[in-house]
């Protein structure tokens, strides 16, 4: 039941509508849940919902994006008042390609080695998966101010102020709050359309670089005759030039007709690496096999 609602299942099939899975193994110290942002008040530039979002996917567009990362994955899974930590060590390739393998073995020596996209995510994972550049478009013309009924010229046009909104979601500012020191615009958010596909609730966005702090998720999804649903809350951090997962918490829960089943999850990512490459075996069972 833990893969039903971990990485292969029906959690992971939430997550991945919510860009990310929290359905794997991992190592690190337990991670310390997201404290509260309060609603302290501070002094920062004075926003639409609108632009602070414009603001973030910008922002998001111009992260760095290493190709190889080496890092490790503290999981924790609660499960009928049961707790069972794992711990993990991941090589991720760009493409999308992982090995994780387990750091505790078994009795014969063994550990649990998994190739493909890591779960629940690879840590240089922005959450607005879709703010990537925008087509360029052709403004329509300006219709030139023709001549009045009474044979007038028409007053000329100042100045236009376009309005934008972002594609997918309705976005509200709810404060400006303190959040870990900073101060954080915490933007509410609804999607316009489908909600599987664009499950996000909440961001909490640095007022001064516009990045990521935080996001919650909502998310569901379907697999034959299972439903599933998690509520999932992301951090992020600064290491080196990139910005990347730092904790991911979520609870979930799966039912397939009468029959349910839920799970608390925790993952801290640490001990980050960025070396020019890394040998392709790595990625492929077969090959993996022969140097091991």
């Amino acid at each position: 039941m833990k893969r039903l609602l971990t990485s292969g299942g029906l959690i992971a099939l939430t997550l991945a509508a919510a860009a990310l899975a929290f359905a794997a193994p991992s190592p690190s110290p337990t991670p310390t849940p997201a404290p509260s942002p309060s609603r302290t008040p501070v002094q920062v530039e004075d926003l639409s919902a609108d632009q602070i979002m414009i603001n973030a996917e910008k922002a998001t567009r111009a992260h760095a994006h290493p190709y190889f990362i080496t890092y490790e994955m503290h999981e924790i899974f609660d499960h009928h008042w049961q707790r069972e930590i794992d711990d993990y060590r991941v090589w991720y390739r760009g493409d999308g390609k992982g090995l994780m393998q387990s750091i505790n073995k078994d009795h014969w020596g063994r550990a649990d080695t998994y190739f493909g996209y890591p779960f629940p995510s690879a840590p240089d994972n922005d959450i607005l998966l879709y703010a990537t550049p925008d087509p360029a478009l052709t403004p329509p013309p300006s219709a030139s101010p023709g001549p009045l009924a009474s044979g007038a010229t028409a007053p000329p046009v100042i100045s236009v102020q376009p309005v934008v909104g972002d594609r997918y979601y309705s976005v509200k500012l709810v404060a400006i709050e303190d959040y870990n020191g900073k101060p954080v615009y915490h933007l509410a958010m609804h999607a316009l359309r489908d909600e599987r596909a664009h499950p996000w609730k909440d961001l909490w966005i640095d007022a001064t670089t516009f990045d990521v702090l935080r996001a919650h998720a909502h998310a569901s999804g379907s697999k034959g005759p299972g439903t599933g649903t998690l509520d999932a809350t992301v951090e992020f951090e600064q290491v080196g030039q990139y910005w990347l997962v730092a904790h991911a918490i979520g609870d979930g829960e799966v039912h397939v007709g009468p029959f349910g089943d839920s799970g608390h999850y925790e993952y801290t990512f640490h001990d980050f690496g960025f070396p020019a490459t890394i040998p392709d075996w790595y990625f492929d069972p077969k090959a993996f096999k022969q140097h091991h």
